[in-house]
C-alpha cells in the first residue's frame, strides 16, 4: 500500500499563509486601538480610556498579546476600575489604578493564560481634580 506524504513545501506555505494572516489582523486591531479619534463626550472619563495591545514574548509564545490601558486625556488623571474575565467567565478580580494624562499605558496581562483567554472589562472611570 502506498504511504501519503505531504509535500514539506506544501506546509511552509501553509504555515507561511497562516502567519501573514494573523500578522496582519494583529496590525489592523493595533491600528484600531491605537487611534487618535476624538472623544464622544469630552465630560465623560470612560471615553477618554483605551485599551491598547504589544507583542510581549511571554504573550506571544502562548499564542495571545500583551493587553496595556492608558488615559488619552491631555491634562487630567483619570482614576479606573476594571474587572477581569477568564474564558468569559468573571473572576472577581476587581482592579483599580489612576492613569496620568497622556502617560505610558500600564500593562494588565496577557490575552490568553495557559487554560484560554482573558480580558479586562471597564467598571467605572472618574476624573482626579
Amino acid at each position: 500500500m502506498p504511504e501519503f506524504t505531504v509535500p514539506r513545501r506544501s506546509i511552509v506555505r501553509r504555515t507561511t499563509k497562516f502567519f501573514a494572516a494573523w500578522a496582519c489582523a494583529a496590525v489592523a486591531t493595533l491600528a484600531s486601538a491605537q487611534g487618535a479619534s476624538a472623544p464622544l463626550n469630552p465630560d465623560d472619563p470612560k471615553s477618554y480610556i483605551a485599551f491598547v495591545q504589544e507583542f510581549a514574548g511571554n504573550c506571544v509564545s502562548r499564542n495571545g498579546v500583551q493587553i496595556l490601558v492608558k488615559s488619552t486625556h491631555p491634562k487630567r488623571r483619570i482614576k479606573i476600575w476594571l474587572d477581569r474575565y477568564h474564558m468569559g467567565v468573571g473572576t472577581g478580580d476587581r482592579s483599580r489604578t489612576e492613569l496620568a494624562p497622556a502617560g505610558e499605558p500600564e500593562p494588565l496581562g496577557c490575552s490568553r493564560t495557559m487554560d484560554g483567554p482573558q480580558e479586562w472589562r471597564l467598571v467605572k472611570a472618574q476624573f482626579i481634580d
